[in-house]
């Protein structure tokens, strides 16, 4: 039997996002845009990883690894044999329903549990209902299912040693969730699979009464008439005020009515949208600049985060510090300054080596300008807990740090061309439009810069690659300090 035919876990929870997403899934699928790119390929791989170290916790199991009908086949073998816990147990059920459990385990009554393996590090309500979707499955298959369990990993684990997944990871009883939203689940599956089976496409879909983040992939199939930058880039605008505009057919920003109802946030963007030009309280900005206090440390890092720990001492998805890059400027016409650190392959725990290079560079006073300040004072206080020798210093630097995104995140400096966002990424080509990220080869955005560098450390590669990537790092990493520079040099000018 084809798959097309079938409701599955993650069809189902396609259906929940947009039905007519689900349809053009099943029906139309070239039209569906494909997420690809190395980030996804690094969270599927992630993914195995966890499922692989999940299945530890079960010894003596077996692993159905044929697809479809075939992998029902081999359940139903490996049942009749005697085996009492399957990876990937496969049925086909009655109404059309296609499900694999992550494992199915024979208990003491004779019936079978199922547990569900979650990258994260908590049950989270979709997982409710994709652990509900498996239980109505198994059961419309013939199976007695007694309970329902998930496994998470374990935010209070540390590395020591090696990997043990009996500390890594949670099992957690999920059968009071799914009891609350099964009846709902059974319903929506019968919707799911009658909508699936529509011959006609659907012409439009819901989604343009949300906010954007609630958008589904084929929003812009179905939605051709809604520009890329729209009513849903409004800055937290709500689904209420969403389904205002769109009753009076409003998408582009400059269209909204001036007595609209807006916070003062929305108000200024498009405020910005239609007068094409920025909007600058000078007065604040002056205040804020005034603030500072040299030197100036202009101070970013880059972390790497994995769903499983590989340095001693960490935890899953912590944001562990591997560089960080500074730029000083010591007087207010001195000559600037530049300082860095890169861990390397040959260093081992990134963080020890990082911290004692950045107490050499950064003095005891001055004020330490960042962007986001949650972030870098975040990591401060982390690294301060494990590392206490250097709790003064690290504390020390977030009692003098300074947000220079807060001037823009205020709204003393409104662009147009910010798009609403305060990201560094958006005001710098307006505020330093000589400076570019796409400049640089390979690595353009934080997230690719953190998978180089895992590749670098946890990865088989030529040293010259290896170096290569390191150099690439190096640039990227400088940029963000310096833009911060150009963009209070900016703000100097103008006050």
């Amino acid at each position: 039997m084809s798959k097309s035919q079938y409701l599955s876990k993650s069809d189902f929870l396609k259906y929940q996002t947009c039905p007519a997403y689900l349809w053009m899934w099943k029906n139309k699928r070239e039209v569906v845009p494909v997420e690809d790119g190395e980030d996804v390929e690094r969270r599927i791989e992630q993914g195995i990883e966890i499922e692989d170290l999940a299945r530890l916790l079960f010894p003596g199991s077996v692993l159905v690894e044929a697809r479809l009908d075939q992998a029902r086949a081999k359940t139903e073998e490996y049942i009749s044999e005697g085996n009492e816990t399957i990876f990937q147990a496969t049925v086909f059920a009655e109404g059309g329903l296609l499900a694999m459990a992550d494992v199915l385990k024979k208990n003491e009554a004779g019936n079978w549990d199922i547990y569900e393996v979650k990258s994260n590090t908590e049950i989270k309500k979709e997982h409710t209902f994709d652990a509900a979707f498996q239980k109505v499955a198994f059961e419309r298959a013939g199976y007695t299912i007694d309970h329902v369990n998930i496994v998470h990993l374990n935010k209070d684990y540390r590395l020591h040693g090696k990997v043990h997944p009996q500390g890594l990871f949670e099992i957690e009883n999920a059968d009071e969730q799914i009891s609350a939203v099964k009846a709902d689940v059974e319903a929506m599956v019968i919707d799911a699979v009658n909508y699936i089976k529509h011959s006609e496409e659907p012409r439009t879909c819901n989604c343009n009464l949300s906010p954007k983040s609630k958008h589904c992939p084929t929003f812009k199939h179905f939605h051709p008439e809604v520009p890329d930058y729209s009513i849903y880039n409004l800055t937290r605008i709500s689904a209420k005020k969403v389904n205002s505009l769109v009753d009076m057919d409003i998408y582009h920003i400059p269209d909204v009515p001036d007595d609209f109802d807006l916070t003062e946030k929305q108000r200024n963007q498009t405020t910005v949208a239609k007068i094409q030009r920025a909007l600058i309280d000078h007065d604040e900005i002056r205040k804020e600049i005034g603030k500072l206090k040299f030197p100036l440390y202009f101070l970013d890092y880059e972390t790497v985060s994995t769903a499983v720990p590989i340095f001693q001492n960490t935890w899953p998805y912590q944001q562990v510090c591997f560089q960080y890059s500074l730029h000083i400027l010591r007087e207010p016409e001195g000559e600037l300054e530049h300082y860095e650190h890169l861990a390397q392959k040959k260093d081992g725990h990134p963080i020890p080596g990082l911290l004692a290079q950045m107490k050499a560079d950064i003095g005891p006073i001055g004020s330490v300008i960042v962007w986001n300040k949650g972030f870098e004072m975040g990591r401060n206080r982390e690294m301060a807990t494990d590392y206490p020798e250097y709790k003064d210093f690290l504390l020390g630097v977030n009692d003098r740090v300074y947000d220079l995104m807060e001037i823009f995140s205020n709204q003393y400096h409104v662009h147009p061309a910010y798009h609403g966002s305060v990201s560094i990424k958006y005001v710098l080509p307006v505020l330093a439009p000589d400076l570019s990220y796409k400049a640089l080869e390979d690595i353009q955005n934080g997230a690719i810069a953190t998978l180089r560098w895992y590749e670098s450390v946890a990865k088989p590669m030529t040293e010259e690659r290896r170096q290569k990537i390191y150099a690439t790092l190096l640039k990227y990493c400088e940029l963000d300090t310096l833009a911060m520079v150009r963009i209070y040099e900016h703000l100097t000018e103008i006050i």
